[in-house]
């Protein structure tokens, strides 16, 4: 792959693919006695939830979670479509 406008927009693609898949907390298993969330990747780290209030000035960390809910709020369903272009796009013109 060479260095070119359709292989920047790819990596874009996949990066913001990358954020739009991370879950704060899974699902209770049927089988969990607790029926509690287990937590996944952004909880472990300490990026579920926004722990600050109003009128603060915001963290870095505060920022990157603001960042990744607005990436899977609102980039879910234009992704579907930018995905099924880009897979046209890949199928036909390789």
């Amino acid at each position: 792959m060479g260095f070119s406008l359709g292989a920047l927009f790819e990596a874009g693609l996949l990066v913001i693919n990358g954020i739009a898949v991370l879950q704060d907390f899974s699902p209770p298993l049927p089988e969990d006695p607790d029926g509690k969330p287990v937590p996944r990747f952004l909880a472990l780290y300490g990026l579920a939830e926004n722990k600050e209030e109003f009128g603060e000035s915001a963290s870095v960390k505060s920022k990157l979670i603001h960042v990744i809910n607005a990436v899977r709020t609102l980039m879910r369903m234009p992704l579907i479509f930018v995905n099924t272009a880009a897979i046209i796009y890949l199928f036909l013109l390789g």
